[in-house]
């Protein structure tokens, strides 16, 4: 089958591409050089010109960015020419729906609804190769310049490896599955202290690095409760360990200077 991955060119995406590959599908990645996905008629346009089985849509402003208000619409005009196709639509979403009061968050629970009857993929703290923001990286580039790791207390994250959570797209998209899937791990939850000193000890630097600081003001990130057993009835497990992951990542990192 053939898949159209916006965003495709990102961190997940990119790994998505990769997994639906692996599988034996043509990936078709799309980046912002290919068309501006929030301009009327460029959603239909790729739609049309490339006439894929399925569209995966990871195109979407991170926590932080201006651009966040342009999420929902972004997805109703990617939704809208999937509908008018009858092609069906995995719509990269989070957790911290679930939850959470951020305003990336809102926008993603905006971005749900915009979404129409996609089967909605809820990352949960996706990590590896490709990321440049987020805990996990920060951390590793923090311990390498022998600078202060910072961490907030009390804070605790559950990773997946993005190759995991790439393989879990690929088997949905694969077997067209509906609904709203979690996609992360249910059994490795840590305390950001002991994801620091992991970092350090891949990059080698000193435990004594490390920084625990209190929380900034303002709403807190929920930790959601994942359910991953409907992905693991399918047969998906994640296979890559924290430890593991980090060093691959560190790997990637230092590839990338």
């Amino acid at each position: 089958m053939r898949v159209l991955v916006t965003g495709g060119r990102g961190f997940i995406g990119s790994h998505v591409c990769d997994a639906l590959r692996a599988a034996g599908h043509e990936a078709v990645p799309l980046g912002r050089a290919d068309g501006d996905l929030a301009e009327e008629g460029v959603a239909e346009r790729l739609v049309e010109a490339h006439r894929p089985d399925a569209v995966v849509h990871l195109a979407a402003a991170m926590p932080g960015d201006e651009r966040l208000a342009q999420n929902a619409p972004i997805t109703a005009l990617v939704a809208a020419a999937c509908a008018a196709r009858g092609i069906p639509l995995f719509h990269g979403s989070t957790t911290s729906v679930y939850a959470d009061e951020t305003p990336y968050a809102e926008s993603k629970r905006a971005s749900e609804a915009a979404a129409g009857d996609a089967t909605m993929l809820r990352f949960h703290f996706p990590y590896g190769p490709g990321q440049r923001r987020g805990a996990i990286p920060t951390m590793l580039r923090q311990a390498l310049a022998g600078e202060a790791v910072v961490v907030y207390r009390g804070w605790e994250r559950s990773f997946c490896f993005v190759r995991d959570a790439a393989e879990a797209v690929a088997l949905l998209v694969e077997r067209g599955e509906r609904g709203a899937w979690d996609i992360g791990r249910d059994d490795d939850r840590r305390s950001l202290h002991e994801v620091a000193r992991l970092a350090c000890s891949a990059a080698g630097a000193a435990e004594e690095l490390i920084a625990v600081v209190e929380p900034p003001p303002g709403p807190t990130p929920v930790l959601a409760s994942l359910d991953i057993a409907p992905l693991r009835a399918l047969g998906w497990a994640p296979q890559v360990a924290l430890e593991d992951g980090m060093r691959r990542t560190l790997e990637w990192l230092r590839g990338s200077v």
